[in-house]
């Protein structure tokens, strides 16, 4: 007969090993998809995790790796990935992120392949008046794979009222990013809101697009590629702006049989409530 404290080291074991392949250097992404240079290189940044690394890639000719160091520290735990060739064909090749500690190397394999169509997201078709809309643009490939990153991509976007008659006024509003909250980064890696400002500034649009709501109704946005032999590839939405409302009191509300409640209609425009009794 096995002794019990025999079969809890085994069962043991297994457990430990499983932590130990768990632990060490990560980096976020096994596998990136960018598209090839156009008049922009496209960036994106790989960060690592649990360790200091130095950084390796094959393929010169397709990549350039750029080392990050947080503050003062010569400890990288990422790296700027940028797209340098034009497109000829779907291209691969890989970064090595080498842990300087241990000596554990972690691969990512990227992907160079051109982009065939692109969507316009955002968590919801409906916006409240006065409110900001954040829309960005996702790429895909022939084969439907999501591009990593188009930062440094140009693009057009146009806002068109759903309605085609000459009276027709414009229910959303461009609202440039150096004027919402997202111009204050504060995070330290500012590069990506870094190139979107600047494309803005020079009188283009980048994959991030902020819109306000100013009326009530609706609005078609649109959003289309502004890089040689890619001017076809757009993509649109309609988005609908509509007043943001709430009843007061709140549910759920506890009442006794009989009795009667008044309830409220707060209509919310910014910081301000207006309140209509019902």
């Amino acid at each position: 007969m096995v002794p019990p404290a025999a079969v809890i080291v085994g069962l043991l074991l297994p457990l430990a090993a499983v932590a130990t392949s768990s632990s060490g250097p990560h980096i976020a992404d096994l596998n990136i998809l960018l598209p090839p240079r156009l008049t922009n290189p496209v960036q994106y940044r790989l960060q690592g995790s649990d360790g200091c690394f130095s950084w390796s890639w094959d393929h010169h000719d397709l990549l350039l790796v750029q080392p990050e160091y947080n503050g003062s520290s010569q400890c990288s735990t990422s790296a700027r990935l940028i797209s340098i060739a034009p497109y000829s064909d779907r291209k691969e090749t890989a970064v090595y992120a080498t842990d300087l500690r241990t000596g554990s190397m972690v691969r990512c394999k990227v992907l160079i392949d051109k982009i065939s169509r692109i969507k316009i997201f955002h968590h919801a078709v409906k916006i409240n008046l006065d409110d900001l809309a954040t829309l960005h643009i996702t790429a895909f490939d022939d084969e439907e794979n999501v591009f990593s990153s188009l930062v440094g991509l140009r693009f057009s976007w146009q806002l068109i009222p759903k309605s085609l008659e000459a009276e027709s006024m414009h229910r959303l509003m461009h609202v440039p990013l150096k004027e919402t909250p997202l111009g204050d980064c504060v995070s330290g890696f500012c590069e990506d809101l870094d190139v979107q400002l600047q494309l803005e500034d020079k009188g283009l649009g980048s994959d991030l697009y902020v819109v306000k709501g100013i009326g009530i109704g609706h609005e078609i946005v649109k959003a289309k590629l502004l890089e040689p032999q890619l001017e076809h590839v757009e993509d649109e939405i309609t988005l609908t702006v509509a007043e943001a409302m709430s009843l007061y009191p709140p549910s759920p509300v506890f009442v006794t049989v009989g009795t009667l409640i008044y309830y409220s209609l707060r209509v919310i425009h910014g910081n301000t409530h207006r309140g209509f009794k019902g």
